[in-house]
C-alpha cells in the first residue's frame, strides 16, 4: 500500500506552468499575422491607389486596378452578392469591425493573464497548507516527510 502510495505521488504530479505552450504558440501566430499584414500592405496600396498602364493589360482603359474588380461583381455576380461587397467594403462596417477584434484580444490576453494569476494564488496557498500540515505534525509528534511535495505520516516510535 506504501509502494502505490508512493508511486502515485512521484507519477501524478501536475506540470509547474500550465500556459508555456499556449504562449509560445501565441507569438508565433501573432509573428505570422504580422508578417501576413506588411507583405499585404504593398499589394492593396497597389491596387487601391496606382493607375494602371494606359495601352495594354486587362486593366487598360481604367482609373484603377480596383475598378475591374468592382466591374466583374457588379456584371459577373447576382446582384445580391454585389450588395454584400458593397456592404462589407464600407468603412463604417469595417472599422468598428477592427475595433471589436481589437477589444476581443485585449479581453483574451487579460482573461489568460488571470488564470495565470489564480494558478500562482493557488500554488502559494498550497505551500501555505503544507507549511501548516508540518508544523502541526512537528507539534503533535508525527513523523513526516515528502514525496515530490506531498507529505506523508508515520507516527514516531
Amino acid at each position: 500500500m506504501y509502494y502505490q502510495c508512493w508511486a502515485v505521488m512521484s507519477c501524478n504530479v501536475p506540470h509547474e506552468r500550465v500556459f508555456k505552450a499556449s504562449k509560445s504558440n501565441n507569438f508565433y501566430m501573432g509573428l505570422l499575422l504580422l508578417v501576413l499584414f506588411l507583405s499585404l500592405l504593398p499589394v492593396v496600396y497597389t491596387i487601391m491607389t496606382l493607375p494602371p498602364s494606359s495601352d495594354c493589360g486587362p486593366f487598360s482603359g481604367r482609373a484603377q486596378m480596383y475598378d475591374v474588380v468592382m466591374e466583374t461583381i457588379e456584371k459577373d455576380l447576382p446582384a445580391f452578392i454585389g450588395n454584400i461587397f458593397t456592404y462589407a467594403t464600407n468603412p463604417g462596417l469595417i472599422i468598428p469591425a477592427v475595433l471589436l477584434m481589437v477589444l476581443a484580444i485585449y479581453y483574451l490576453n487579460a482573461t489568460s493573464k488571470n488564470y495565470q494569476n489564480a494558478n500562482l494564488e493557488l500554488k502559494r496557498k498550497m505551500q501555505m497548507v503544507n507549511d501548516h500540515e508540518q508544523l502541526s505534525c512537528r507539534l503533535s509528534g508525527l513523523k513526516y516527510y515528502t514525496v515530490n511535495n506531498y507529505m506523508l505520516f508515520s507516527t514516531v516510535s
